[in-house]
């Protein structure tokens, strides 16, 4: 009898045992899948706009390689984190490729940002576990698959920059802090003080931390208190005496800042030698940076302002950020506090509405503004639309489990759809509850384009050109486009690019109009050669240089039809008189008549009054670089040569010979003048110089 019992409490131990490993393995696959959804969209497909950070990381770690610990102090922000992990990038890249440096700049970001996006990926996957512990499985599951596929902390996580790791750092932070509220143990304080450290490391911003530490633990203490008042008791094993509790109280802060300040001191080399002018810098930047606005106009409510936006700026920027599953969430969370709820949960919702509130109010305080400067705040937006959601399907389910198990894999499904078909362009999500792209951004409530959207498009596109690498660009946004454009970039004031480009954003926010408007004014009625556009809201906008040609600015009519695809329209030249060894030079006037030009080369034949060709020249439109294929229907080109006649030149009045050809069969296109009429030899012969004797 005995032995029989042992023999069935063993097998219920074993038992027992195989269902914490079955639950721990769960566990585990879960953490390795949340990691995943987050890592890849973050990191494939780089989509970057500045080389800012990526500067500063290569000069950061060079200085740390030379230990000049001082020079680690780059910025006041201080982006220390963003700086050793895109430095890490660099390194294990340069260390199995030397040629790194070589590498174009758009792909030695995507480098560098691969560290970042382990960070951030890894910070959401630890964010599920300790909202498990929090909640529960459900509602960490889907709160983290909302964050990991939430397009907006996807299109910043997606940049070598500071603002998505300041985020993660702070919800990790706020996290360890809810979770010891309910388990009470001291490394949770620690850990929050060493993720509020990383944050403080990354942007001052991270400052909000201290004071909402404070927060937690007054909130928390106070609703012990209610609790013993209401049962007789006291809650908890943190209790005792006045005297105790407020000891323990200043042994928590002391932990957490300690934690912190460790943190701190330890990562960021600077601090080793110079702490008192790191500290100010930092922390004096903060200061400038909440005192003064950014250096280039915002776009708001329909106009550019230099001046504060004023409160409604964040709100309105969170609200049309977030998506419609999130927002849905939000609200139903809101309702949730007025429904019976578990202590520690509702703790956790009205610490996260605070931490939302508060920070969004911290931000507002600043003149400088930009939306990604709420994305810490929108991160408990999505925790706490998380919440709101398994409590509503919960409430709607009545306990069927596989009902609800469906139901909130509709949402994450929703969420998904919302958000990975625009990849890469995660920025381009706007709130559909709030009426989408179209709506929001046709209606100028914001100008859109927040990290570049659409220029690695345009670049694409001219790096496909004949001869890309030869091409000039003018660029309104010279930074996010030389990024990745393989030719060369100039300001839109150059004398003589090949295309010019303008964006969206930086033609509504009018960003040092008075260099770029009459160029604008210049091509804004023509047909660009390419338009991006997403959700059919242009972005980006190229345009072919080159003069608007009017037939009455044409000195020399022709209106000769080459072939089936195009017109000469006239030519100038000049010199009208020139000797032997002299040069002339001649622009020729094309219209293209087809709606799919072939590949033509043109040829122009100087020849001399006895027909004999003298000089020439051939070669496809404007030296090979604008081809007839890419011509568009109805546009007119100019098309300039330089024709150098030999010294032993006869003198006498010249001609020109002119006329287009398929360079691999050597065939001619066929000439007809505008009265109908079929030139000979397929060529067009038009009057030319004068050449004096030598």
């Amino acid at each position: 009898m005995a032995q029989g019992q042992r023999i069935w409490q063993q097998g219920e131990n074993g038992a027992a045992v195989d269902s914490r490993v079955a639950w721990r393995l769960a566990s585990y696959l879960s953490i390795a899948g949340i990691f995943l959804v987050a890592f890849l969209p973050r990191a494939l497909g780089f989509v970057g706009s500045t080389t800012i950070w990526q500067t500063r990381a290569k000069a950061f770690m060079e200085a740390v390689a030379a230990g000049d610990w001082s020079a680690t102090l780059q910025a006041p922000h201080p982006g220390v984190t963003t700086m050793w992990l895109a430095g890490l990038g660099r390194a294990v890249s340069s260390a199995f490729s030397p040629g790194f440096d070589s590498l174009p700049l758009s792909r030695q970001s995507a480098i560098e940002l691969i560290p970042i996006a382990l960070v951030v990926s890894l910070c959401i996957a630890l964010a599920y576990s300790l909202l498990a512990r929090i909640f529960d499985r459900q509602i960490a599951a889907v709160g983290a698959l909302l964050l990991a596929l939430d397009p907006y902390h996807i299109s910043l996580s997606k940049a070598v920059h500071v603002d998505a790791l300041l985020s993660v750092f702070m919800l990790v932070s706020a996290l360890y802090l809810w979770t010891f509220i309910k388990e009470q143990r001291w490394q949770q304080i620690a850990l929050s003080g060493v993720f509020a450290g990383l944050a403080l490391l990354t942007k001052t911003p991270a400052i909000f931390l201290a004071p909402y530490f404070l927060l937690c633990v007054l909130v928390w203490q106070g609703s012990q208190w209610l609790a013993a008042r209401r049962t007789g008791a006291s809650i908890g094993r943190w209790h005792g005496t006045r005297r105790q509790r407020v000891r323990m109280l200043v042994g928590i802060a002391v932990l957490w800042t300690v934690a912190l300040v460790a943190t701190y001191w330890l990562i960021w080399p600077s601090m080793w030698v110079q702490p008192l002018k790191t500290v100010e810098v930092s922390f004096g930047g903060a200061l400038y940076y909440r005192d003064t606005p950014h250096e280039n106009p915002l776009y708001y409510l329909g106009e550019p302002t230099e001046a504060d936006p004023g409160p409604s700026f964040y709100p309105i920027n969170m609200a049309i950020k977030m998506t419609a599953v999130s927002t849905l969430g939000f609200l139903a969370s809101l309702v949730l506090l007025r429904r019976p709820l578990a202590p520690h949960k509702r703790l956790a919702l009205l610490l996260g509405l605070g931490f939302v509130l508060f920070f969004a109010t911290q931000m507002t305080l600043g003149e400088k503004k930009f939306t990604r400067y709420a994305l810490p705040a929108l991160q408990f937006v999505t925790i706490l639309a998380a919440v709101g959601w398994v409590s509503l399907l919960r409430w709607a389910t009545r306990g069927r489990s596989r009902l609800l198990s469906l139901s909130l894999i509709v949402v994450i499904a929703a969420q998904f759809l919302v958000s990975v078909p625009r990849h890469p362009y995660y920025g381009t999500h706007y709130n559909y509850l709030l009426g989408g792209p179209r709506v929001i951004l046709g209606r100028g409530i914001v100008p859109g384009q927040e990290k570049g959207e659409g220029l690695e498009i345009a670049a694409d596109y001219l790096n496909h050109l004949p001869m890309s690498k030869l091409l000039v660009v003018g660029a309104q946004s010279f930074g996010g486009f030389y990024f990745h454009f393989q030719g060369k970039t100039v300001p839109l004031t150059d004398d003589a690019p090949d295309y010019v480009l303008f964006t969206r954003s930086e033609l509504l926010r009018s960003v040092q109009v008075e260099e770029w408007g009459p160029v604008w004014e210049e091509y804004r009625t023509r047909e660009p050669k390419l338009v991006v556009a997403f959700d059919g809201v242009p972005y980006v906008w190229v345009y072919k240089t080159g003069p608007a040609i009017d037939d009455a600015a044409i000195a020399n009519q022709a209106h000769a039809q080459v072939g089936q695809d195009v017109k000469l329209l006239g030519y100038t030249f000049e010199p009208r008189q020139v000797r032997p060894g002299e040069q002339v030079r001649l622009t020729l006037y094309w219209e293209c008549t087809g709606q799919e030009p072939g590949d033509y080369t043109v040829f122009t034949h100087l020849i001399d009054g006895t027909g004999e060709t003298r000089a020439q020249k051939d070669n496809p439109p404007q030296g090979g670089m604008y081809p007839t294929y890419l011509w568009d229907p109805g546009e007119r080109v100019q098309d300039r040569y330089q024709l150098d006649l030999p010294l032993d030149a006869p003198s006498g009045t010249y001609r020109f010979a002119v006329g287009m050809y398929v360079l691999q069969t050597m065939e001619r296109l066929p000439v007809t003048t505008a009265q109908g009429t079929s030139l000979p030899d397929q060529q067009l012969l038009l009057d030319g110089p004068e050449v004096l004797p030598q």
